[in-house]
């Protein structure tokens, strides 16, 4: 499968129209991706039965469980339990055309044991889908999350080992502006690779860190995945510019089903990431990369036959190794950081607008992230409502990262948000 640009849609909108016009030029769509409608995936399976196809509800038979934010603390079986009692009886009418269910969307509890916490939800989830005959695709986090050492704790319960048994799948968001933003930075306090980012391609910290050493390795959908921009403010050219790149990348992981890219048939939800008139373009890089061979899923693994062991003379210790200071950016700068909370929506950022382009910050939900740098002229976090957050943020920062400039901002919807920003941006000041 060549290309690994998929479809994400609301309703089946131009989705339909685009599988006939690549079945016709000897190529198709990888992956398509339904969010309350779904019904109209059985059409895309008769279409073209290779598909892999995945759907969401974000609500079920009980309108008063919240299925995308499940209760995570007490008895995490019954809180599978209760979510997955509400979408079961959805999911059956589609059983037949739809390979993979996604359960929540876009969580981030707090610290290592919040998200060790939403792993085990997720064993029991595993549990009665596999009793049920359903395949998950687990986790959906959002762009930027979680962090490395919140990786190795959901890794550390066993989450993977139970998913590669039982046939499920890992789903992950990645969105940025533009795609490479940042391509090649480290995760803070990881070393850098080349080819892994905070961002696009966040998926490797998890692959190459711990699932293909731990012989744990999933099919993994970028459930979520486009340009971080308005789109209509992009130009065809520059659009499919950014896909190709991100393409390239997710074609040399044989994991990588594929990435649907948000959204087409947007029911007028989300125009601003309705990318239809880019769809000419989309459709002839997939034609172009109909003949190009990508990497294949392995075989099971064959060792090597050990060398005989050779005599090897006795040898002094050697001193003990040099503490390593952290490290330290190339030149001194100034960051600022705009915190929003964990659960802000697209409208939360689209206030910033005005804001970010007066002062160029960095937007982003992670508290650590606003506040790491060892080596910086200036710290500065710029927090949306830190009442939402769990612990005292205040408190948290002097704590873990003394020295930053804090400067919270309350504000009750992304209206009044953005009135106090563009105040701020019309006097020249990034601080209230």
């Amino acid at each position: 499968m060549p290309s690994k640009l998929g479809i994400h849609a609301i309703m089946p909108g131009e989705t339909p129209a685009v599988i006939r016009q690549l079945l016709a030029a000897g190529t198709h769509v990888p992956t398509v991706k339904a969010v309350v409608s779904i019904g109209w995936l059985k059409d895309v399976k008769e279409l073209d039965p290779e598909i892999v196809t995945v759907g969401r509800f974000m609500r079920g038979t009980d309108p008063r469980v919240n299925v995308e934010g499940p209760e995570l603390t007490g008895d995490l079986k019954k809180s599978a339990q209760k979510v997955m009692s509400t979408l079961l009886p959805r999911w059956e009418q589609h059983r037949t055309y739809v390979d993979y269910w996604e359960i929540i969307n876009e969580q981030d509890p707090t610290g290592p044991d919040g998200h060790r916490q939403l792993a085990e939800f997720m064993m029991h989830c595993m549990d009665i889908a596999d009793a049920e005959g359903y395949h998950l695709a687990l986790f959906s986090y959002s762009m930027g999350v979680p962090e490395w050492d919140e990786m190795q704790a959901v890794v550390e319960t066993g989450v993977f080992g139970q998913a590669k048994a039982g046939g499920h799948a890992l789903s992950l968001h990645e969105y940025a502006d533009p795609m490479d933003c940042w391509y090649g930075e480290p995760l803070p306090g990881r070393p850098t690779y080349p080819n892994r980012g905070p961002l696009a391609c966040r998926y490797r910290w998890w692959y190459e860190d711990f699932l293909i050493p731990r012989d744990e390795v999933i099919p993994l959908f970028l459930t979520e995945a486009n340009v971080a921009k308005d789109l209509p403010l992009m130009s065809q050219q520059e659009w499919i510019e950014q896909m190709r790149w991100y393409d390239t990348q997710l074609r040399e992981d044989y994991y990588v089903v594929g990435a649907h890219l948000f959204t087409l048939g947007s029911a007028g939800s989300w125009d601003n990431f309705d990318y239809g008139r880019f769809l000419p373009a989309l459709v002839a890089h997939a034609v172009s990369l109909k003949a190009t061979k990508d990497p294949t899923w392995p075989t099971a693994p064959v060792s090597p036959e050990p060398a005989p062991p050779e005599p090897t003379p006795p040898t002094t210790p050697p001193p003990p190794a040099e503490e390593v200071p952290p490290a330290q950016p190339r030149t001194a700068y100034s960051r600022h950081y705009l915190l929003l909370p964990q659960n802000a929506t697209w409208s939360w950022i689209a206030a910033c607008r005005r804001y970010w382009e007066t002062f160029k910050l960095t937007i982003g939900f992670s508290a650590d992230d606003a506040a790491y740098g060892p080596g910086l002229e200036e710290r500065a976090v710029t927090v949306v409502n830190p009442h939402l957050w769990p612990d005292d943020l205040g408190a948290f920062f002097e704590a873990h990262y003394p020295g930053i400039k804090y400067d919270p901002v309350i504000a009750t919807t992304p209206q009044q948000l953005e009135t106090l920003l563009d105040r701020r941006a019309t006097r020249g000041r990034r601080f209230g």
